[in-house]
């Protein structure tokens, strides 16, 4: 009996360390999240998009304000280039991370963004917003961009009501 009891206690520790999740790498993250950012400023700030469409996944998915999702490397490579080639010139951009964290191989990064920029005929203009940005630890232990969100803080123009909504 003292035998099995001695088992039992033995086994217990080892069960429950097979049973727990694997510490998630959050500084892992954190870094790649800081350089993803950078990359992602210089980008804008160039129209050079090499650098920063590496952070992203095959298979990711970019959710922009008032457009439609844009699937796959290739085709959020493609959709940056036309933003670019349609004549804005950015200014001043910034990223602020509120929270990064991260569970098993997913990860999530919800932040702040600012940004002046500049278009003919429009002159300058500034926008601020927010953003989720999702990371998938790859087969490698790295962490890549695999959906990301964002939206302004910026309200639309007021529009003037329909000629039959108008007093008369």
């Amino acid at each position: 009996m003292r035998l099995f009891v001695r088992s039992i206690v033995i086994a217990i520790p080892f069960l429950l360390m097979s049973c727990m999740q694997p510490q998630a790498d959050v500084a892992g993250l954190k870094k790649t999240v800081d350089d993803f950012n950078s990359a992602s400023i210089e980008a804008m700030t160039t129209n050079k998009v090499d650098k920063v469409i590496t952070f992203y996944t095959d298979d990711a998915t970019q959710l922009p304000n008032n457009g439609e999702a844009v699937k796959g490397k290739e085709n959020i490579k493609a959709e940056m280039e036309k933003m670019m080639s349609m004549g804005m010139k950015m200014k001043d951009v910034s990223f602020t991370s509120v929270e990064v964290n991260a569970a098993g191989d997913m990860g999530y990064e919800i932040g702040n963004y600012s940004m002046t920029m500049e278009m003919a005929p429009m002159g300058e203009m500034k926008d601020n917003g927010k953003y989720v940005a999702l990371f998938k630890k790859q087969q490698d232990g790295s962490w890549k961009v695999y959906a990301e969100i964002w939206n302004t803080n910026t309200p639309m123009p007021a529009m003037e009501p329909p000629k039959e909504m108008k007093k008369k």
